[in-house]
């Protein structure tokens, strides 16, 4: 009788997995649903399972999701079911995901490290023990995430990967205090100056160049001493990153042929690409024109007023498939625009979302537009992001939302422009068509007026996200100044002559509307 109701249990549960949609998913209460739907035929329903169950703890579906993992055969079903159980299960699903992992492309480690990252103990250990050897490339993204709202405990993680001698992890964590406007400590700083690792030092030294470049005199012992310290024998590229920090501490700048040299090769245009006039300042007129850069110095933009802090990147990206069906599914083809409040948890899991003042035409694409942000896993654009916050939800009409998901093989990064990368270019000048003829005759003809926004420009130049960073008072004019960066197009920013994901800050003025 026993096996009998096994079986008959086993055959409800196929049945409903082929009626079960990723539709009908976005919205599941129950493991039941959420069983069948990882048995499903489709790929797109077993993904929207796995992503389901994560965001809402169904720790009860583990079981099925270790036996589904074990023999999946489609790589982008397997990075949610990955996620899923990093994220759900024990510090053993863990080890069992790296091993998984190891038998999809090298991306896939990023996967793992993102959402060791989320976890709410045990992250740094797990990253020093199985992940620092791994594929993973992104450590920038996963300190990021690791100290998202634990920025106190830097000085722990710095200590750490220094004792570890971790040249990566230890670039990585630079970078994220870089992008988030906090310092590493004085201490750990002092200590990296003096390792044996030609790259901590070389990441260290530039680290320093670029904090500080604004004003070197909050430089104390023992860091500064350590800086003036002459040191033979080291790679140029940190010979002239100590040059330049040896003249901030109130050097003189003197001419040397070996820095021109240095200046004029490949390697110091990327590294000076995009560079600020704060670092600017400290070369002479023949460094700058190694570099092909005016001999006149730039004059230092002052920020812009209205700054907006760090957010958090809402709606994030998707199971490649799962927005288009959703539209589908609600013969959604219309837009929307406004600002949902959003709260999230600790691991980005969308907790709520206020939709009343976003506006769109169709109740059906409003409830398309609250399931996309409820199956997002937040990002944080730097570890002092909220977890409560504003979003700006937009969506041009019937165009792309952008938030697909890339194939297995590509490393999902989201790095700011500065140095070596290039920035986007929009493909298409703003025209005037954008601005509202009633908008233009309020403004008049002498009016001085700067928008300032912070986008999420795509690998393939879509626009992913947008926020107002910097607005008019005219609110007619912000909106289709949104829609308008919402349907365009951008020539992608550049890594290494590699396309990659960036947050970026356009700027456009009176005379460009």
């Amino acid at each position: 009788m026993k096996t009998i109701h096994t079986l008959l249990l086993l055959a409800a549960l196929a049945a409903n997995a082929q009626h079960v949609t990723p539709a009908s998913l976005s919205a599941a209460t129950s493991a039941e649903e959420l069983t069948a739907g990882l048995q499903s035929p489709d790929a797109l329903t077993r993904a929207t399972a796995a992503r389901v169950a994560m965001l809402r703890n169904v720790s009860a579906l583990l079981p099925q999701i270790r036996e589904s993992l074990s023999s999946e055969k489609d790589g982008l079903v397997a990075r949610e079911e990955l996620r899923a159980l990093v994220l759900l299960g024990s510090d053993a699903d863990v080890s069992a995901a790296v091993a998984q992992s190891a038998k999809w492309p090298a991306p896939m480690d990023d996967v793992i490290a993102d959402a060791v990252a989320r976890r709410a103990v045990n992250a740094l250990d797990i990253y020093h023990s199985k992940l620092s050897r791994s594929r993973m490339s992104a450590h920038t993204e996963f300190f990021r995430q690791m100290l998202w709202t634990r920025g106190a405990i830097i000085p722990v993680v710095a200590s750490q990967l220094l004792s570890w001698h971790d040249a990566a992890g230890w670039s990585g964590l630079l970078q994220t205090a870089a992008d988030s406007g906090v310092t590493i400590p004085v201490g750990a700083m002092t200590v990296s100056m003096g390792m044996a690792e030609d790259p901590i030092r070389d990441a260290s030294v530039w680290y320093l160049v670029h904090t500080y470049a604004v004003d070197p005199s909050v430089i104390r012992d023992p860091l500064r001493a350590a800086l003036l310290e002459s040191r033979a024998e080291v790679p140029a590229r940190e010979q002239f990153g100590r040059e330049l920090l040896r003249r901030m501490l109130g050097g003189e700048r003197k001419a040397d042929a070996r820095w021109q040299k240095f200046l004029a090769g490949d390697e110091a245009k990327s590294l000076f690409r995009n560079e600020s006039a704060d670092v600017l300042q400290y070369l002479t007129e023949a460094e700058l024109l190694a570099m092909g850069m005016p001999a006149v110095r730039a004059v230092r933009q002052p920020a812009l007023e209205g700054l907006a802090g760090p957010t958090l990147i809402v709606p994030s990206l998707l199971p490649a498939g799962l927005a288009d069906a959703l539209l589908a599914d609600a013969r959604c083809s219309d837009g929307w625009l406004g600002v949902a409040n959003v709260t999230v948890d600790g691991a980005g899991r969308v907790q709520s979302a206020d939709l009343k003042n976003v506006s769109t035409t169709s109740d059906g694409c409003r409830r398309v537009a609250e399931k996309i942000v409820r199956l997002s896993l937040a990002t944080p654009t730097s570890i002092l992001s909220q977890n409560a916050i504003p979003v700006v939800l937009i969506r041009s009409p019937k165009a792309r939302l952008c938030i697909d998901e890339p194939a297995l093989d590509v490393t999902q990064r989201l790095l700011r422009v500065a140095g070596g990368i290039t920035a986007p270019v929009i493909d298409r000048r703003v025209s005037e068509s954008f601005v509202p003829p009633g908008v233009r005759r309020v403004m008049g003809r002498d009016a001085k007026i700067t928008l300032a926004a912070e986008i999420v420009v795509t690998r393939d130049g879509c626009v992913r996200n947008a926020r107002l960073v910097k607005q008019s008072p005219l609110p007619d004019l912000n909106s289709e100044w949104l829609l308008f960066l919402a349907r365009s197009k951008f020539a992608p920013a550049h890594l290494d002559d590699k396309p990659v994901d960036v947050i970026y800050q356009v700027t456009i003025g009176s005379r460009g509307f």
